[in-house]
């Protein structure tokens, strides 16, 4: 394989062959998140108490065999086959370093990411590593890992530091391997809520610190570029890839600009074309609406007035809502997808397996796995504590926690949007406190197993064993085969 590079706003080859990067993301690996892997709240979490549960060696095997399972080269060559030319890898800093002994990396991890390049090059697939959850959180959601909502890495130079040596040891390890894409810096900073989301500084309200993100971006570039001269690195906007306008001129040649876009026609539900978000004539969604979204978001507008490459890093829709409705969806992103190659985009879509909501693959509701966290994920839609999954359903735990958060904004006497007020609320008190709750029970459902039954159980994440989105795979290879 060639090393890739940015020249005159393209990626190219060192031959110069354009080369446009469009496949998946692969969450759940070596970052774990609830509704991809099934279980409730955090990684970090839901690791303590299965290795509390399960004792130390019984669980490490647990985590071990579910890893080993999720991805394979069955995954790789599956992936190729559609007709994808990149992975874009979400890691946890936690597989490379433990907050106990900072500095101080796991060949374990490095091991298993090795792994994923070398056979990514036997296939032909480049690979962009994204740096998922950071140290101290770079936001303050549960797919960062973190479970209670503060977001300090923006205001301790401890976690900033931790961060920058963690890429430099990536990149002394990556530097003269071509399958590398490039280093994604963090996903999805949020620099505005360093105590969690409040609607007097998130939706409207949000005000980024550009005078940080600015000086963080440039500190790790800065120490990639120490080691690593040849690969790109590839920079997020802020609130959680959608904001560029303070992001200064880019520092680096060498570098792509990312943004995420979740539509709501996406998730549902409803029709599409179709109304969304109230019947007024800026929520009427169609391919001409989402031309002009992705026209006017800050992040296309910045990579056309810099003539840099924009990678849509995150999108998707989700499958598991009404069976009649599932078109919809379909064409929802059709439409998206056919945007994004007309306006020449590169592109990774979330996500390539799940527990049933998005992936390319999912895993089969009829597996020992699925049987078994079944009651758990009952209680996770009863509460609505898993957020992505829970946005626009209805459940008992988000009407009680919308009366919840009605009565702080009444009380408050503050005139603050009172959707804005019970979606921050959610956030903290039902994906966080609801959430974690439910981990020790989740735990106990795998207590009997032996090591031999937990890798017969985590069989269910193997390749052989998922069940393809037939209609979605379809479609991707449209565009990827096109």
């Amino acid at each position: 394989m060639e090393f890739l590079n940015v020249e005159n706003g393209l990626i190219v080859t060192e031959r110069g062959d354009n080369v446009f990067l469009r496949g998946t993301c692969i969450g759940g690996w070596m970052n774990m998140e609830d509704f991809i892997n099934g279980y409730p709240g955090t990684e970090s979490g839901i690791r303590k108490h299965i290795i509390q549960t399960l004792g130390n060696s019984k669980g490490e095997y647990f985590f071990e065999k579910l890893l080993d399972a999720f991805l394979s080269e069955d995954d790789i060559a599956f992936i190729k086959s559609i007709g994808a030319t990149c992975l874009r890898i979400p890691l946890n800093y936690r597989h490379f370093e433990d907050d106990a002994t900072p500095f101080v990396y796991k060949e374990s991890g490095f091991a298993r990411l090795m792994w994923l390049l070398d056979v990514c090059e036997k296939h032909g697939l480049y690979v962009i590593l994204d740096m998922h959850a950071v140290q101290g959180w770079q936001n303050c959601h549960w797919h960062s890992d973190n479970e209670r909502g503060a977001c300090t890495f923006w205001t301790h130079p401890h976690f900033q530091e931790r961060l920058a040596r963690l890429w430099v040891e990536i990149a002394e390890r990556c530097k003269n391997r071509a399958v590398v894409a490039g280093y994604e810096l963090m996903n999805e900073p949020a620099s505005g809520t360093p105590n969690g989301d409040h609607p007097f500084d998130f939706f409207e309200n949000y005000q980024s610190d550009w005078k940080k993100v600015n000086s963080v971006y440039q500190y790790l570039i800065r120490k990639i570029r120490s080691v690593d001269t040849k690969h790109i690195i590839f920079l997020e906007g802020d609130r959680y890839g959608r904001y560029f306008s303070g992001m200064d001129i880019p520092i680096d040649p060498n570098c792509v600009y990312s943004n995420h876009h979740y539509a709501l026609p996406g998730f549902g539900p409803g029709e599409y074309p179709g109304w969304y978000g109230g019947e007024d004539a800026h929520s009427y969604w169609n391919r001409e609406r989402y031309i002009k979204e992705i026209s006017i978001s800050e992040g296309f507008t910045y990579a056309k007035a810099h003539n840099v490459p924009l990678l849509v890093g995150e999108f998707g829709a989700q499958y598991h809502g009404p069976e009649n409705q599932v078109s919809d969806r379909l064409r929802s992103m059709d439409d998206q997808l056919s945007v994004y190659t007309q306006l020449d985009l590169h592109w990774t879509t979330w996500t390539y397996k799940d527990a049933g909501v998005m992936g390319w693959l999912t895993l089969d509701p009829e597996s020992e796995y699925m049987q078994l966290i079944q009651p758990i994920q009952n209680m996770k839609k009863v509460l609505g504590s898993e957020n992505f999954t829970a946005l626009y359903q209805e459940s008992k735990g988000r009407v009680l926690a919308k009366q919840l958060a009605d009565l702080i904004a009444e009380v408050s006497q503050e005139p603050h949007d009172r959707r804005a007020n019970a979606f921050c609320f959610n956030y903290a008190a039902l994906t966080g406190f609801a959430a974690a709750m439910l981990q020790p029970s989740y735990a106990k459902r795998f207590a009997h197993l032996s090591e031999d039954g937990i890798d017969r159980v985590m069989q269910a994440f193997a390749f052989k064993n998922c069940i393809v989105n037939a209609r979605y795979i379809a479609l991707l290879k449209k565009y990827l085969q096109g």
